[in-house]
Protein backbone atom coordinates (compact mmCIF):
# COMPACT_ATOMS: atom_id res chain seq x y z
CA UNK A 1 0.00 0.00 0.00
CA UNK A 2 1.28 3.75 -0.97
CA UNK A 3 2.28 5.59 2.03
CA UNK A 4 0.75 8.89 2.26
CA UNK A 5 2.20 12.19 1.93
CA UNK A 6 1.72 15.60 2.78
CA UNK A 7 3.27 19.16 2.29
CA UNK A 8 3.32 22.49 4.72
CA UNK A 9 4.48 25.50 3.50
CA UNK A 10 4.30 28.75 5.43
CA UNK A 11 3.88 32.31 3.82
CA UNK A 12 3.08 35.55 5.39
CA UNK A 13 0.20 37.54 4.54
CA UNK A 14 0.99 40.86 6.05
CA UNK A 15 2.38 41.68 9.35
CA UNK A 16 1.45 39.65 11.96
CA UNK A 17 -0.50 37.19 9.44
CA UNK A 18 0.87 34.21 8.17
CA UNK A 19 -0.96 31.21 5.90
CA UNK A 20 0.00 27.48 6.75
CA UNK A 21 -0.84 25.94 3.03
CA UNK A 22 -1.77 21.92 4.14
CA UNK A 23 -1.27 19.38 0.72
CA UNK A 24 -1.69 15.85 1.22
CA UNK A 25 -3.12 13.40 3.99
CA UNK A 26 -3.24 15.22 7.27
CA UNK A 27 -2.44 12.25 9.52
CA UNK A 28 -0.12 11.52 12.42
CA UNK A 29 3.15 11.20 10.30
CA UNK A 30 2.85 14.79 9.62
CA UNK A 31 2.87 16.51 13.20
CA UNK A 32 6.49 17.50 12.76
CA UNK A 33 6.49 19.70 9.85
CA UNK A 34 2.63 21.05 10.71
CA UNK A 35 4.06 21.79 13.79
CA UNK A 36 7.38 23.30 12.75
CA UNK A 37 5.52 25.45 10.56
CA UNK A 38 3.58 27.44 13.01
CA UNK A 39 6.53 27.48 14.85
CA UNK A 40 8.16 29.22 12.50
CA UNK A 41 5.12 31.55 12.08
CA UNK A 42 5.01 32.37 15.50
CA UNK A 43 8.61 33.06 16.08
CA UNK A 44 8.16 35.51 13.20
CA UNK A 45 5.56 37.59 15.28
CA UNK A 46 2.48 35.61 13.88
CA UNK A 47 -0.58 36.85 16.08
CA UNK A 48 -3.08 35.16 13.38
CA UNK A 49 -2.21 31.91 12.07
CA UNK A 50 -4.80 30.54 8.92
CA UNK A 51 -4.69 27.15 7.95
CA UNK A 52 -6.04 26.70 4.51
CA UNK A 53 -7.29 23.43 3.53
CA UNK A 54 -7.80 23.86 -0.12
CA UNK A 55 -4.95 21.63 -1.02
CA UNK A 56 -6.32 18.44 2.01
CA UNK A 57 -7.25 15.55 0.16
CA UNK A 58 -7.82 13.38 3.23
CA UNK A 59 -7.83 13.59 7.28
CA UNK A 60 -8.18 10.90 9.68
CA UNK A 61 -8.83 11.36 13.85
CA UNK A 62 -5.18 11.95 14.32
CA UNK A 63 -4.95 14.71 12.09
CA UNK A 64 -8.25 15.91 13.92
CA UNK A 65 -6.01 15.97 16.97
CA UNK A 66 -2.98 18.02 15.26
CA UNK A 67 -5.54 20.45 15.48
CA UNK A 68 -6.17 20.20 19.02
CA UNK A 69 -2.59 20.89 19.68
CA UNK A 70 -1.77 23.95 17.86
CA UNK A 71 -5.44 25.23 19.10
CA UNK A 72 -4.05 24.81 22.97
CA UNK A 73 -1.15 26.11 21.68
CA UNK A 74 -2.46 29.45 19.75
CA UNK A 75 -4.36 30.05 22.99
CA UNK A 76 -1.40 29.97 25.53
CA UNK A 77 -0.24 32.48 23.03
CA UNK A 78 -2.66 34.87 22.71
CA UNK A 79 -3.18 34.13 18.75
CA UNK A 80 -5.77 33.67 16.82
CA UNK A 81 -6.17 30.24 14.68
CA UNK A 82 -8.46 30.70 11.43
CA UNK A 83 -9.48 27.42 8.94
CA UNK A 84 -10.04 28.63 5.58
CA UNK A 85 -11.60 26.33 2.36
CA UNK A 86 -13.51 23.64 3.62
CA UNK A 87 -15.39 21.69 1.86
CA UNK A 88 -18.43 20.60 3.42
CA UNK A 89 -17.68 17.39 4.51
CA UNK A 90 -14.79 18.90 6.34
CA UNK A 91 -17.41 21.40 8.16
CA UNK A 92 -19.33 18.97 8.93
CA UNK A 93 -16.31 17.65 10.76
CA UNK A 94 -15.02 20.86 12.36
CA UNK A 95 -18.61 20.52 13.69
CA UNK A 96 -19.12 16.97 15.04
CA UNK A 97 -15.94 18.00 16.73
CA UNK A 98 -16.56 21.07 18.27
CA UNK A 99 -13.85 22.32 16.74
CA UNK A 100 -15.51 25.10 15.26
CA UNK A 101 -15.92 26.58 18.89
CA UNK A 102 -12.62 27.06 18.96
CA UNK A 103 -11.07 27.63 15.41
CA UNK A 104 -12.73 30.31 13.35
CA UNK A 105 -13.83 28.90 10.02
CA UNK A 106 -13.99 31.16 6.59
CA UNK A 107 -15.28 30.45 3.23
CA UNK A 108 -12.72 31.72 1.69
CA UNK A 109 -8.73 33.27 2.50
CA UNK A 110 -9.64 36.46 1.17
CA UNK A 111 -12.17 36.38 3.90
CA UNK A 112 -9.82 34.98 6.57
CA UNK A 113 -6.83 37.86 5.60
CA UNK A 114 -9.74 41.04 6.00
CA UNK A 115 -10.91 39.56 9.43
CA UNK A 116 -7.83 39.33 10.43
CA UNK A 117 -6.80 42.94 9.00
CA UNK A 118 -9.98 44.21 11.00
CA UNK A 119 -8.41 42.44 14.26
CA UNK A 120 -5.29 43.86 14.24
CA UNK A 121 -6.27 47.69 13.27
CA UNK A 122 -3.54 48.21 11.13
CA UNK A 123 -4.20 52.09 9.79
CA UNK A 124 -3.65 52.82 6.33
CA UNK A 125 -2.42 49.16 5.67
CA UNK A 126 -3.74 47.97 2.19
CA UNK A 127 -5.14 44.70 2.77
CA UNK A 128 -3.03 41.73 1.14
CA UNK A 129 -3.51 39.96 -2.13
CA UNK A 130 -4.62 36.36 -1.99
CA UNK A 131 -2.45 33.30 -3.43
CA UNK A 132 -3.23 32.23 -6.32
CA UNK A 133 -6.00 29.74 -6.93
CA UNK A 134 -4.19 25.93 -7.15
CA UNK A 135 -5.84 23.05 -8.71
CA UNK A 136 -8.69 21.26 -7.55
CA UNK A 137 -7.38 18.26 -5.54
CA UNK A 138 -9.10 15.12 -5.82
CA UNK A 139 -10.42 14.36 -1.86
CA UNK A 140 -10.62 11.02 -0.28
CA UNK A 141 -13.90 10.31 0.91
CA UNK A 142 -14.63 10.85 4.66
CA UNK A 143 -17.64 8.64 5.22
CA UNK A 144 -15.67 6.87 7.81
CA UNK A 145 -16.60 10.07 9.88
CA UNK A 146 -19.63 10.45 12.19
CA UNK A 147 -22.09 13.36 10.99
CA UNK A 148 -23.13 16.28 12.88
CA UNK A 149 -25.16 15.47 15.78
CA UNK A 150 -26.81 17.74 18.28
CA UNK A 151 -28.50 15.39 20.52
CA UNK A 152 -27.21 11.43 21.04
CA UNK A 153 -30.29 9.03 20.98
CA UNK A 154 -29.71 5.40 21.89
CA UNK A 155 -31.79 3.47 18.62
CA UNK A 156 -31.86 0.13 20.64
CA UNK A 157 -31.06 -0.64 24.21
CA UNK A 158 -28.37 -3.44 24.33
CA UNK A 159 -29.17 -6.41 26.86
CA UNK A 160 -28.33 -5.93 30.49
CA UNK A 161 -27.03 -2.21 29.71
CA UNK A 162 -28.12 0.87 32.20
CA UNK A 163 -27.75 3.18 29.57
CA UNK A 164 -28.43 6.12 31.82
CA UNK A 165 -26.43 9.51 30.80
CA UNK A 166 -26.64 8.98 27.19
CA UNK A 167 -29.81 9.84 25.95
CA UNK A 168 -30.47 13.38 24.73
CA UNK A 169 -26.51 14.19 25.59
CA UNK A 170 -24.37 16.43 23.91
CA UNK A 171 -20.84 15.49 22.84
CA UNK A 172 -18.42 17.25 24.65
CA UNK A 173 -14.84 17.40 23.07
CA UNK A 174 -11.65 18.22 24.14
CA UNK A 175 -12.94 22.36 23.56
CA UNK A 176 -15.86 21.52 25.76
CA UNK A 177 -14.08 19.62 29.18
CA UNK A 178 -12.93 21.69 32.14
CA UNK A 179 -9.86 20.38 33.13
CA UNK A 180 -6.04 20.58 32.05
CA UNK A 181 -5.55 18.93 28.59
CA UNK A 182 -3.49 15.87 28.50
CA UNK A 183 -2.33 13.66 25.56
CA UNK A 184 -1.83 10.17 26.69
CA UNK A 185 -0.31 7.38 24.44
CA UNK A 186 0.01 3.83 25.31
CA UNK A 187 1.64 1.34 22.90
CA UNK A 188 2.10 -2.12 22.49
CA UNK A 189 4.21 -3.99 20.28
CA UNK A 190 2.60 -7.34 19.46
CA UNK A 191 5.36 -9.72 19.27
CA UNK A 192 6.09 -12.42 16.72
CA UNK A 193 2.41 -11.34 15.34
CA UNK A 194 2.49 -11.34 11.66
CA UNK A 195 -0.92 -9.38 11.39
CA UNK A 196 -1.50 -6.68 9.66
CA UNK A 197 -2.15 -2.77 10.98
CA UNK A 198 -5.95 -3.90 9.29
CA UNK A 199 -6.38 -7.36 10.73
CA UNK A 200 -5.10 -6.15 14.36
CA UNK A 201 -7.96 -3.02 14.16
CA UNK A 202 -10.35 -5.73 12.95
CA UNK A 203 -9.91 -7.96 15.80
CA UNK A 204 -10.21 -5.17 18.12
CA UNK A 205 -13.28 -3.73 16.78
CA UNK A 206 -14.81 -7.26 17.07
CA UNK A 207 -13.72 -7.78 20.45
CA UNK A 208 -14.28 -4.87 22.07
CA UNK A 209 -16.67 -5.88 25.23
CA UNK A 210 -13.92 -8.85 25.43
CA UNK A 211 -11.01 -6.65 26.05
CA UNK A 212 -12.14 -4.19 28.85
CA UNK A 213 -10.78 -4.79 32.87
CA UNK A 214 -13.69 -7.03 34.79
CA UNK A 215 -15.07 -3.94 36.54
CA UNK A 216 -16.32 -2.20 33.60
CA UNK A 217 -19.20 -3.42 30.67
CA UNK A 218 -18.97 -2.63 27.11
CA UNK A 219 -22.20 -2.47 25.07
CA UNK A 220 -21.88 -1.47 21.58
CA UNK A 221 -24.42 -1.51 19.40
CA UNK A 222 -25.65 -4.59 16.99
CA UNK A 223 -24.16 -2.69 14.33
CA UNK A 224 -20.75 -2.38 16.28
CA UNK A 225 -17.64 -0.20 15.96
CA UNK A 226 -19.09 2.30 13.00
CA UNK A 227 -19.42 5.98 12.90
CA UNK A 228 -22.27 7.34 14.48
CA UNK A 229 -22.60 4.14 16.75
CA UNK A 230 -23.32 3.96 19.95
CA UNK A 231 -20.84 1.97 22.64
CA UNK A 232 -23.03 2.16 26.41
CA UNK A 233 -20.49 1.85 30.01
CA UNK A 234 -21.30 0.13 32.88
CA UNK A 235 -18.40 0.58 35.23
CA UNK A 236 -17.51 -0.11 38.85
CA UNK A 237 -15.38 2.93 40.13
CA UNK A 238 -13.75 3.78 43.63
CA UNK A 239 -16.32 6.35 43.72
CA UNK A 240 -19.35 3.87 43.24
CA UNK A 241 -21.26 2.66 40.04
CA UNK A 242 -21.37 4.80 36.31
CA UNK A 243 -23.49 4.70 33.50
CA UNK A 244 -22.16 6.58 31.13
CA UNK A 245 -21.00 6.06 26.80
CA UNK A 246 -19.52 7.08 23.72
CA UNK A 247 -19.86 7.79 19.91
CA UNK A 248 -18.22 6.36 17.41
CA UNK A 249 -16.78 9.42 16.44
CA UNK A 250 -14.68 7.47 13.39
CA UNK A 251 -13.69 4.26 12.13
CA UNK A 252 -11.08 3.14 9.63
CA UNK A 253 -9.45 -0.12 8.43
CA UNK A 254 -6.10 1.35 10.48
CA UNK A 255 -7.79 3.03 13.32
CA UNK A 256 -11.53 4.11 15.13
CA UNK A 257 -11.90 6.95 17.24
CA UNK A 258 -14.88 6.93 20.21
CA UNK A 259 -15.97 10.32 21.76
CA UNK A 260 -17.40 11.71 25.10
CA UNK A 261 -20.90 12.79 26.11
CA UNK A 262 -21.65 15.25 28.33
CA UNK A 263 -21.24 13.73 32.19
CA UNK A 264 -18.15 11.34 31.18
CA UNK A 265 -15.57 11.61 32.90
CA UNK A 266 -13.39 13.11 30.73
CA UNK A 267 -14.25 15.31 27.52
CA UNK A 268 -12.28 14.23 24.65
CA UNK A 269 -11.20 11.54 22.34
CA UNK A 270 -10.18 8.29 22.53
CA UNK A 271 -7.93 6.81 19.30
CA UNK A 272 -7.59 3.25 18.63
CA UNK A 273 -4.46 2.40 16.21
CA UNK A 274 -2.18 0.05 14.78
CA UNK A 275 0.90 0.53 12.09
CA UNK A 276 4.21 -1.18 11.22
CA UNK A 277 7.40 0.04 12.71
CA UNK A 278 10.65 -1.53 11.62
CA UNK A 279 9.08 -4.89 10.79
CA UNK A 280 7.09 -4.88 14.39
CA UNK A 281 3.09 -3.67 14.67
CA UNK A 282 1.99 -1.96 17.11
CA UNK A 283 -1.06 -1.61 19.13
CA UNK A 284 -1.99 1.50 20.38
CA UNK A 285 -4.38 3.85 22.29
CA UNK A 286 -4.44 7.32 22.58
CA UNK A 287 -6.55 9.98 24.71
CA UNK A 288 -6.83 13.24 24.24
CA UNK A 289 -9.24 15.15 26.86
CA UNK A 290 -10.13 17.05 29.88
CA UNK A 291 -11.83 16.30 32.88
CA UNK A 292 -15.59 17.63 32.35
CA UNK A 293 -15.96 19.00 35.59
CA UNK A 294 -14.24 19.90 38.57
CA UNK A 295 -15.52 17.29 40.82
CA UNK A 296 -13.66 14.84 37.97
CA UNK A 297 -10.47 17.14 38.23
CA UNK A 298 -10.14 16.36 41.47
CA UNK A 299 -10.83 13.02 41.08
CA UNK A 300 -8.40 12.36 38.43
CA UNK A 301 -5.53 14.39 40.26
CA UNK A 302 -5.98 12.30 43.59
CA UNK A 303 -6.30 8.54 41.44
CA UNK A 304 -8.35 8.84 38.18
CA UNK A 305 -4.89 9.33 36.41
CA UNK A 306 -3.52 5.79 37.40
CA UNK A 307 -6.69 4.07 37.12
CA UNK A 308 -6.96 5.21 33.83
CA UNK A 309 -3.73 4.25 32.97
CA UNK A 310 -4.66 0.79 33.79
CA UNK A 311 -7.61 0.31 31.90
CA UNK A 312 -5.72 1.38 28.77
CA UNK A 313 -2.83 -1.16 30.10
CA UNK A 314 -5.29 -3.55 30.70
CA UNK A 315 -7.27 -3.43 27.43
CA UNK A 316 -4.02 -3.40 25.44
CA UNK A 317 -2.65 -6.80 26.89
CA UNK A 318 -6.02 -8.50 26.60
CA UNK A 319 -5.56 -7.18 22.57
CA UNK A 320 -2.13 -9.18 22.44
CA UNK A 321 -3.36 -11.99 23.99
CA UNK A 322 -6.19 -12.03 21.78
CA UNK A 323 -3.75 -12.37 18.93
CA UNK A 324 -2.31 -14.76 20.66
CA UNK A 325 0.70 -13.40 21.24
CA UNK A 326 2.10 -10.39 23.70
CA UNK A 327 4.38 -7.56 24.60
CA UNK A 328 5.09 -4.63 26.86
CA UNK A 329 3.06 -1.30 27.38
CA UNK A 330 4.87 2.31 27.58
CA UNK A 331 2.98 5.19 28.22
CA UNK A 332 4.04 8.58 27.24
CA UNK A 333 2.02 11.75 28.26
CA UNK A 334 2.17 15.51 27.61
CA UNK A 335 0.39 17.99 29.04
CA UNK A 336 -0.80 20.59 26.40
CA UNK A 337 -2.52 23.40 28.49
CA UNK A 338 -2.39 23.56 32.42
CA UNK A 339 -5.43 25.91 32.38
CA UNK A 340 -8.72 25.15 34.08
CA UNK A 341 -11.62 26.08 31.83
CA UNK A 342 -13.50 27.86 34.64
CA UNK A 343 -16.39 28.57 31.81
CA UNK A 344 -17.13 25.40 32.59
CA UNK A 345 -17.77 24.65 35.66
CA UNK A 346 -21.36 24.11 35.29
CA UNK A 347 -20.72 20.57 33.46
CA UNK A 348 -21.10 19.33 36.94
CA UNK A 349 -24.43 19.38 36.17
CA UNK A 350 -24.30 16.30 33.88
CA UNK A 351 -22.43 14.24 36.23
CA UNK A 352 -22.85 10.98 35.57
CA UNK A 353 -21.08 9.38 38.11
CA UNK A 354 -23.34 11.72 40.40
CA UNK A 355 -26.79 10.62 38.46
CA UNK A 356 -26.00 7.14 38.16
CA UNK A 357 -25.74 7.22 42.17
CA UNK A 358 -28.80 9.12 42.77
CA UNK A 359 -30.58 6.73 39.84
CA UNK A 360 -30.53 3.63 41.89
CA UNK A 361 -32.76 4.70 45.23
CA UNK A 362 -35.03 6.91 42.90
CA UNK A 363 -35.49 3.68 40.71
CA UNK A 364 -36.16 1.87 43.95
CA UNK A 365 -39.12 4.04 45.12
CA UNK A 366 -40.71 4.01 41.30
CA UNK A 367 -40.64 0.23 41.50
CA UNK A 368 -42.17 0.26 45.15
CA UNK A 369 -44.57 3.36 43.67
CA UNK A 370 -45.16 0.74 40.82
CA UNK A 371 -46.25 -1.96 43.39
CA UNK A 372 -48.63 -0.08 45.61
CA UNK A 373 -50.25 1.10 42.68
CA UNK A 374 -50.83 -2.37 41.48
CA UNK A 375 -51.49 -3.85 44.86
CA UNK A 376 -54.85 -0.75 45.01
CA UNK A 377 -55.95 -2.05 41.62
CA UNK A 378 -58.69 -4.74 41.75
CA UNK A 379 -56.87 -7.62 40.09
CA UNK A 380 -53.93 -6.62 41.76
CA UNK A 381 -50.84 -8.86 41.88
CA UNK A 382 -50.71 -11.16 45.15
CA UNK A 383 -48.53 -10.73 48.27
Amino acid sequence: MAQPTATTSARQAFAQVYVIDLAGELISSVEPAILKAYQNASSEGARVVILNFSQLAYKNSSGIKLLVTLLARSDAAGRRLYAVELSVEYRNIFQVTGLDQGITVYASEADALKAAHELLDTPGAPLPSVAPAQPAVTKRPTDSWAGPVERLSIAERPAGARALNVQGRPLFGPLQGFGQLWEKTYRIGLRGSTATAQEVIATWKQNVPKLKPPQKHFYPSATGIAPDELVLIDAQTPGGPISTGVMVLYAGAESFTLMTPAGHPEAGWVTFSSYVEDGCTFGQVQVMARASDPLYELAFRLAGSKLQDQTWTHVLMALAAQLGTSGEVHMDKTLLDPKLQWGRVCNIWYNALLRTLLYSPVASLRRIGRWFKSKSRPGGPPV
